[in-house]
């Protein structure tokens, strides 16, 4: 990269990109909450004073400081003030608590944690196994219910703070946060990112969402997330937009947020487009200023009734926390089922088992290299071979299973470790797992292979359903006989109000092999009911 370039993204650091954008447009706001709204002037003020506050506390250039709040303002000055003194940021998921709090903590070793006093008994619990937390900040009123802590509030701490304080130089191959994993197959891992990874990653949303600084953004994802963190809000300080920072998801307010706020691109996750899809239709669903979002993943048979409805451009995608994003449907030139096309500063390639480029359609291991140098993860903290397994003949591997069309358009899959096989035939988990969030009433599935009497597995289909005593199972049995090949129609469903998941969120897809067919919810076996999938050859 050339020294140009970096200058333009306020030295390739998040308080350079931040201050670079309250010099120029300092009255214009950049964030807003329910509760608060700050301008880009006030943010850099801020940022500096916060910066300068954990100084006071004997903070140095790359100590950790982690935050454990709710979508909030104050969310998003720590985490800026953090970035403008050369600290590391650690998002702490909010459902943290025991063990899970405790090896985040840890494992970071973090010596300031910013709460709130909902949290802090979380915190308080594990202290006696923390002896490098040093300082608790509150963000609320409640710092006297802390006994025996070193506890500072947060406007003590922007007191204490200059906004002329000396602070230390910071270089776009500073590390600027440590991402925990989801840990669906282990403890969290401990994701180290240059600041130079988190600048990259916004402008390439930026470039490939069209975004303008007229734009309004919104997210309703949590802060510890890097879809709502890095995506969305440093995506819209990047553009010099506004942002709006919802504390949670309603599906029956959404629209309603959308036309008070003039919101104009929004990201979703996991079921939040089918859960909008499954709202009564209304004549004013085409009533708003949304143009895109980001979306991922967003099956055709989602993506397309919600665009018609909606009248909006869903723009899809593929990144992990290590590597960021590293593709995007093209606006213009888009393929429906693609994730799309590298970035500019990334290379694919679909590898073989033994690490062979493999031809056109041929589906193998997603693989990765950047093009530049500090725009991916620089390890795994503390755990060298980890960090080392993931790389092969110079290239990080994704542990997910996708192909390259001739147009260079990428597909994803599955992961690797979620692929099935029945009767000799591979099985895509994911595919399955479209379709059958496709059949009305269904909010997420998950699709996980279950012992067979003939060897190899059986499909399992497991759904979440708001309705699961009353839920339809044999109609959703004759949708996927319709929709899928007849060896990878479920025999076996479970039903089920809610799936297991991880503290981030994720489908715990290991609990539900274990469960099996006698798990949790309504169970229900096609075969019993004297149903078999179709066969048309």
């Amino acid at each position: 990269m050339s020294g140009r370039e970096l200058d333009g993204m306020g030295g390739g650091t998040i308080g350079g990109l931040l201050a670079r954008r309250a010099a120029a447009i300092p009255d214009k706001t950049a964030v807003i909450t329910p509760h608060a709204e700050l301008t880009y002037g006030e943010l850099d003020s801020i940022a500096t004073r916060i910066a300068s506050g954990f100084q006071g506390l004997g903070l140095t250039k790359g100590d950790a400081v982690a935050i454990f709040l709710r979508n909030r303002i104050e969310w998003v000055t720590s985490w800026l003030g953090t970035a403008r003194g050369g600290f590391v940021c650690v998002p702490v998921n909010t459902a943290y608590k025991a063990s899970f709090l405790l090896h985040a903590l840890s494992l970071t070793k973090a010596r300031v944690i910013v709460t709130e006093s909902l949290l802090l008994p979380a915190v308080v619990a594990e202290l006696a196994e923390l002896p490098q937390l040093e300082w608790v900040v509150l963000v609320d009123e409640a710092a006297e219910t802390a006994d025996a802590m070193k506890v500072i509030s947060y406007g003590e701490l922007l007191d204490r703070g200059d906004p002329d304080a000396r602070l230390p130089e910071v270089a776009h191959t500073d590390i600027t946060g440590i991402a925990l994993t989801s840990g669906t197959t282990g403890k969290s891992k401990g994701v180290v990112m240059p600041h130079y990874q988190a600048v990259v990653a916004a402008r390439e949303n930026v470039e490939s969402m069209g975004t303008t600084s007229r734009d309004r953004l919104y997210t309703c994802l949590p802060m510890f997330h890097g879809a709502a963190q890095l995506n969305m809000c440093l995506h819209n300080f990047y553009a010099g937009a506004t942002i709006v920072l919802a504390e949670k998801f309603s599906a029956s307010r959404f629209w309603d947020e959308m036309r008070s706020y003039d919101i104009t691109m929004f990201n979703a996750l996991g079921s939040m487009l089918p859960m909008l899809l499954a709202q009564p239709p209304s004549e004013r669903d085409r009533d708003h200023r949304v143009r895109r979002i980001f979306a991922a993943p967003a099956p055709p048979d989602v993506l397309m009734p919600f665009e018609d409805r909606f009248d909006i451009h869903v723009v899809e995608g593929y990144g992990l926390t290590e590597i960021k994003n590293v593709t995007y449907n093209p606006i213009e030139t888009r393929k429906i089922g693609s994730i799309g096309k590298p970035s500019n500063t990334t290379e694919l390639q679909i590898q073989g088992p033994t690490g062979e480029q493999l031809p056109v359609g041929e589906v193998g291991e997603i693989v990765y290299r950047p093009k530049v140098p500090n725009v991916m993860f620089t390890h795994y903290v503390d755990d060298v071979e980890a960090t080392l397994a993931t790389m092969r003949n110079m290239w990080w591997r994704t542990g997910d299973l996708g192909y390259v069309d001739a147009d260079g358009f990428y597909y994803f899959v599955d992961r690797q470790k979620d692929a099935l096989r029945r009767r000799g035939e591979n099985i895509s988990s994911y595919e399955v797992e479209s379709v059958l969030m496709s059949f009305p009433g269904v909010l997420e599935a998950a699709a996980v292979g279950t012992p067979s009497d003939l060897g190899e597995d059986e499909v399992l289909a497991v759904i979440e359903t708001d309705d699961a005593d009353g839920f339809d199972v044999e109609g959703l049995f004759h949708h996927c006989d319709q929709r899928l090949p007849h060896f990878m129609v479920p025999r076996y469903y479970r039903v089920l109000s809610t799936l297991p998941r991880t503290p981030t969120g994720k489908i715990q897809k290991g609990v539900l092999r274990t469960e099996g067919r006698e798990g949790p919810g309504r169970s229900w076996d096609s075969w019993e009911a004297g149903l078999r999938p179709t066969r048309h050859a």
